[in-house]
């Protein structure tokens, strides 16, 4: 087997995990949000809660995932005597399946909740959620290269702007009485062609700087 279908395989694997946390973890969160705000555990309640989870959910084990595999598992690719094309090409695999899948799953449930249980449209959804995790993945990218350059002391600084942001987002929400208020806000101010752009241009960007950070990394076995 070729060093390429080999990191690719193994990129297979990793994007597998993530999408199947994902969407583990979106169904668990509908459950328990819906048990925070005392509603019923009926399906017009639980059903359309489902694909904003996936968003938030998937955009954060994104970018989680996405940073410690720049930090570990790149290493452990060039380990594995694939090249650094290879282990850089599988990285933006990775990152593309899992985008795919998730976006996949959004837009089937989507298209079977009915219009009138949606808050929004369920392509405004798709455009924002495919944003968002391109600008996600690009994010990972970047701090994984600053984790693995700087150490401990990056990791600590993103857990707190992460943790940070995370409670300003569950303010908003519970101020605005749910997801829908959230997203009624984001829509009120967000153009999503533009926000689309915005990721697309930020990933490249972003995995151009992973490729040159690779290219001169000294592997540690």
């Amino acid at each position: 087997m070729s060093g390429l279908l080999r990191s690719l395989k193994y990129a297979t694997f990793r994007a597998g995990r993530v999408i199947g946390i994902c969407l583990l973890m979106a169904v668990a969160f509908v459950f328990y949000f819906a048990f925070l705000n005392g509603d019923a555990f009926s399906v017009q309640n639980l059903i359309p809660r489902f694909p904003f989870m996936l968003l938030v959910v998937g955009n954060l084990m994104f970018m989680i995932y996405g940073m410690l595999d720049v930090a570990t598992y790149t290493q452990l690719t060039l380990t594995y005597g694939c090249t650094r094309k290879n282990a850089a090409i599988s990285t933006v695999y990775m990152h593309l399946l899992q985008i795919a899948a998730i976006e996949l799953v959004m837009a089937l449930c989507c298209v079977w909740i009915p219009r009138a249980w949606m808050e929004v449209s369920g392509g405004a959804l798709c455009l924002l959620s495919l944003g968002l995790f391109l600008f996600g993945s690009g994010l990972a990218l970047t701090v994984g290269i600053l984790i693995h350059r700087f150490g401990k002391i990056a990791y600590i600084i993103v857990v707190i702007i992460a943790s940070l942001c995370g409670g300003v987002v569950g303010g908003v929400v519970g101020a605005r009485g749910g997801s829908g208020g959230l997203l009624a806000l984001v829509f009120s101010w967000l153009n999503l062609k533009v926000l689309l752009l915005i990721g697309v241009i930020w990933y490249a960007v972003m995995a151009l700087a992973y490729w040159f950070f690779i290219r001169k990394i000294e592997v540690r076995v």
